[in-house]
């Protein structure tokens, strides 16, 4: 599932090239029309001739904030990729894939396409985010503001849940944009194991997983973006430290990286050096 990392670099890199620009048309699969929160028919109308004003990131969505020319009310299309979402930039003559969902069309022959090769993805048009988008209102803070937050504000936020610390890093309430992947990334960079209770937390601890937070998130983020390989449309993680690397060696102590889990959603971690 794309998370913060993922969602961010993807915003780096689409919002220039789709910031200001007026769409021009706007077609939907038939075949996955039933991932719309919305009527299709509707949807497809509506789009064209509005402008993409932003786009932004809130947790684990991409948010495209539109206008009409001329003071018309504002809509924000909100996509959830879960699981198998992905996001295509093309020009337009390029074959569109069959795990297409929608298209949009801007000015100078560009497409955006939302591919979903899972079908669980989730898709608003809006005229509200905090009313129409389920969860919205209740998302945490994003992880990536943890700094700001500061170290006190960050343990008092912390101590309100009872956890164990992969499922709390997960709780969109706690923060929002991590998943099951970096949540695996910074437990092991605070050297913590994932099935620990927070109140079991020391407070060295508590400040190890305040400085983890960032340092995974802006190393990953980095990482996505320095690949001259990335696509939009396909996810690598090699560089991630034990996510999904269960049986191999551990890179900060050489123990064998453990797994418990499906393949689907794996935890992962190392006994050697996560106490």
């Amino acid at each position: 599932m794309p998370e913060l990392p993922e969602l961010e670099a993807l915003r780096i890199r689409m919002g220039p090239r789709l910031e200001g620009k007026l769409i021009t048309a706007a077609s939907v699969n038939p075949k996955k029309a039933h991932m719309l929160r919305y009527p299709v028919d509707d949807f497809a109308r509506e789009l064209p001739a509005r402008r993409i004003l932003s786009l932004t990131r809130r947790g684990k969505h991409l948010v495209f904030a539109t206008e009409v020319g001329g003071g018309g009310s504002p809509r924000w299309l909100v996509i959830n990729p879960m699981l198998g979402g992905r996001f295509q930039l093309e020009d337009g003559e390029v074959a569109v894939p069959a795990t297409e969902v929608f298209t949009v069309r801007v000015e100078g022959r560009l497409e955006m396409r939302y591919l979903d090769f899972r079908d669980m993805g989730r898709i608003y048009w809006v005229s509200d985010c905090d009313g129409e988008v389920p969860g919205y209102a209740q998302l945490g803070p994003e992880a990536d503001s943890v700094p700001a937050m500061g170290l006190e504000a960050f343990r008092k936020r912390l101590r309100r849940f009872r956890d164990e610390l992969k499922d709390l890093l997960r709780n969109q309430e706690f923060l929002a944009g991590i998943g099951n992947a970096y949540s695996d990334e910074i437990l092991f960079e605070a050297r913590l194991l994932p099935l620990r209770r927070r109140a079991s937390l020391k407070p060295e601890e508590e400040e190890a997983v305040f400085t983890a937070i960032p340092a995974v998130l802006h190393r990953a983020v980095e990482a996505i973006l320095a690949n001259p390989k990335y696509e939009e449309s396909k996810q690598d993680r090699s560089f991630m430290a034990v996510h999904m690397k269960g049986g191999k060696t551990c890179p900060r102590c050489g123990h064998r990286i453990s797994q418990l889990g499906t393949n689907r959603e794996p935890l992962n971690f190392c006994r050697g050096c996560q106490l």
